[in-house]
């Protein structure tokens, strides 16, 4: 399904959000390999966890804007087609949807491992 969403949604816009979600991944693994280590910097961890806020953020305004891509898009071709089936119409909104989706759901998760990560790192 995350194939079909990703050829669905436009590889342009779907895969820096998929890479993000690797970054995110990747960084969350390092802050828990490294905070159990004896030689952890506290200092570094935190900025990490920063940057794993910092990507959820910017990978929901990457969704957004190509949600908006997406719209103009279905805009110019109601314009040059003039009546459009509301089928078509919605099958657009659906697919500028999808970017927003990813990127909404890694937001959520960056956020969550953010706020676990900032309370476990607070000393």
């Amino acid at each position: 399904m995350i194939a079909k969403h990703f050829f669905e949604g436009g590889p342009y816009f779907m895969f820096p959000i998929f890479i993000m979600w690797l970054v995110v991944i990747f960084l969350a693994a390092k802050i828990a390999i490294n905070y159990f280590s004896e030689k952890r910097n506290i200092e570094k961890l935190k900025r990490i966890n920063t940057i794993i806020l910092f990507s959820g953020s910017i990978t929901f305004l990457f969704g957004i804007f190509g949600q908006i891509i997406g719209f103009f898009q279905i805009l110019d071709v109601i314009e040059r087609e003039g009546k459009v089936a509301q089928c078509l119409i919605a099958g657009g909104l659906k697919v500028t949807l999808l970017s927003v989706i990813y990127g909404f759901a890694l937001l959520l998760v960056s956020s969550i491992v953010w706020f676990i990560y900032r309370n476990l790192l607070k000393k």
